[in-house]
């Protein structure tokens, strides 16, 4: 119990100054973005999406900063480009660039993370943005904001913070008992291209570790990892893990999250797969 309380603290600590941040610049920052949004550069559906994997390397926001922002704009008609900035912006940003560099010296691997994560950006954003009535996105959850409503810009900040923050404990909590008590060597020992990639997918998923550091994590395991599954477990794990769930279900709807994990699974496993066995 006390390494899972120091695990689940350490967790919490990483990630709610980038909360914090994401709901500051959501609030703030938000009703500018939407105007720049409605200019003509970018109404198109297409220019939208490309602005949005993009987005991320002048916002650098880890997988927990971005997503208030990303439902603000949700909320606000800019379906195309929150929906791409969600996915993209956790990996393709300056800060994940250095560190997958600086832990790999791979300029391949990095070329790869980036861009498995932006085809996962786009096929989301051209995908779960079709979605209407019952399933459409996002929700407008009690305790956040309709862009466009007036309110007191404090209390607003503080309202959405705490609103998004009991998610984000029930997230850390959930991945702090996953990394304390399972055997994850288990996963480190699977065979076979696929079920490698597989376990290793489902690895990130459960470690929910920041996209920041990942990668200091991965290449720690050393030679135990091909390319093709430590690619998988950098692609997949900032997108959806378990510590991003409760929060994604608190702004948009289930099908809607269903749709982004489903899509984003396809993309890091394909793209795993591919690169595994091109050396075959």
């Amino acid at each position: 119990m006390a390494e899972f309380t120091s695990v689940f603290l350490a967790l919490l600590f990483e990630a709610t100054p980038f909360l914090l941040l994401g709901v500051l610049v959501s609030v703030l920052g938000g009703p500018a973005i939407e105007r720049l949004l409605q200019s003509a550069a970018f109404r198109a559906p297409a220019a939208g999406v490309v602005a949005g994997a993009g987005a991320g390397l002048l916002f650098p926001m880890c997988d927990c900063g971005n997503r208030p922002l990303a439902h603000r704009l949700a909320l606000a008609g800019q379906r195309h480009f929150a929906l791409a900035f969600l996915v993209a912006a956790p990996v393709i940003n300056p800060v994940v660039v250095v560190t997958t560099w600086l832990a790999f010296r791979d300029a391949e691997l990095v070329a790869l993370r980036l861009g498995l994560t932006f085809l996962a950006a786009v096929a989301v954003a051209l995908v779960v943005a079709r979605l209407r009535g019952e399933v459409a996105l996002p929700l407008e959850a009690p305790g956040l904001d309709h862009p466009g409503g007036a309110a007191n810009i404090p209390a607003r900040i503080l309202e959405e913070f705490f609103e998004l923050f009991q998610f984000l404990v029930i997230g850390a909590a959930l991945a702090a008992a996953i990394q304390v008590f399972a055997d994850q060597e288990q996963f480190l020992s699977a065979s076979g291209v696929f079920l490698a990639i597989g376990a290793l997918m489902f690895l990130a998923f459960l470690l929910s570790i920041c996209s920041s550091v990942d990668a200091f994590v991965v290449a720690g395991f050393g030679g135990a990892l091909g390319l093709g599954p430590a690619l998988a477990f950098l692609v997949f794990g900032p997108l959806v893990n378990l510590k991003a769930i409760p929060m994604y279900l608190r702004l948009f709807s289930a099908p809607a999250v269903a749709m982004l994990v489903l899509v984003c699974a396809q993309v890091a496993f394909v793209g795993g797969v591919v690169a595994e066995l091109r050396g075959w």
